[in-house]
């Protein structure tokens, strides 16, 4: 696997270590991020726009393998995202997971009522399902972005496999939003040169994170708001997620927080931008 030292070229910037680097975590808590996920999902290689999107990727494999060859890797890692530009206090909000019709219309209110700009990394079956809280999250102006389609770990498939889940989902989405995704997470954070030429080759910019305070193990709501402030930082992407009760809780609190100390909340584009 790449490491972040490897990567830190174009529009990477090496994190600044964390000032909760050395803070103690109960073992019961160690435990709950370790196992908990908001969204258990499984392969779904039966599920029609997956099979068809494997068809595609097969077909166009070659083009695609043309095309990457043409690349350095340390040309491929400038479509890496680990934290924005540090000049100026922006900070960027991401939700992985979704949709969920308990949950995204509740983020969706909180955000606007803030002002607040956020990204959606949705996963493909997810949204297929729910199709209308994706929707809503478009039409209110939140950029939207690929999760994958099945949630698993890209490390462990094929090539052809990793694309089809990237590609499946970028189909989904643009016919319920009528926009192709910019963006993408793989699970977890698990990636690899494979997993970034999958990417890629989807015109996708894999995005990563600085913070995660663990909201998807719903450590309630004091622990999450103070793990959320205390480790916020200039040109940090704070990794969040869709499905979490805790954050629903806490999620105007936080914002309410980042802007009495002046951070700004910004889009992805715009934390890129030196």
């Amino acid at each position: 696997m790449i490491s972040l030292a490897q990567l830190a070229v174009g529009f990477l910037i090496a994190p600044s270590p964390s000032k909760d680097a050395g803070k103690q975590v109960s073992p019961a808590h160690k435990m709950a991020v370790a196992f908990a996920r908001v969204n258990p999902a499984k392969m779904l290689m039966t599920d029609a726009d997956w099979v068809e999107a494997a068809r595609e990727v097969y077909a166009d494999q070659g083009r695609v393998d043309h095309q990457l060859k043409r690349l350095s890797e340390a040309e491929l890692n400038r479509f890496v995202i680990r934290r924005g530009n540090t000049k100026g206090l922006k900070i960027a909000l991401t939700f992985d997971d979704g949709p969920h019709p308990d949950f995204t219309p509740k983020l969706v209110k909180i955000l606007k009522d803030a002002n607040v700009p956020a990204t959606f990394f949705m996963i493909g079956h997810m949204a297929e399902s729910y199709p209308a809280m994706v929707k809503l999250a478009a039409s209110n102006g939140f950029e939207i972005a690929n999760h994958t389609y099945s949630h698993v770990t890209l490390t462990k498939l094929t090539d052809a496999q990793a694309d089809t889940e990237y590609r499946s989902t970028n189909d989904l989405l643009k016919k319920l939003t009528g926009k192709t995704p910019r963006y993408c997470r793989p699970p977890g954070g698990d990636y690899d040169f494979n997993v970034l030429e999958a990417a890629y080759g989807e015109g996708l910019t894999t995005v990563l994170w600085t913070d995660d305070p663990g909201d998807y193990a719903n450590p309630g709501d004091k622990v999450l708001l103070e793990s959320e402030t205390a480790k916020v930082s200039a040109g940090g992407i704070v990794l969040l997620h869709d499905g979490s009760q805790d954050t629903i809780d806490t999620l105007a609190s936080f914002i309410a927080s980042c802007k009495r100390r002046g951070y700004r909340f910004v889009t992805l584009d715009e934390l890129r931008r030196p």
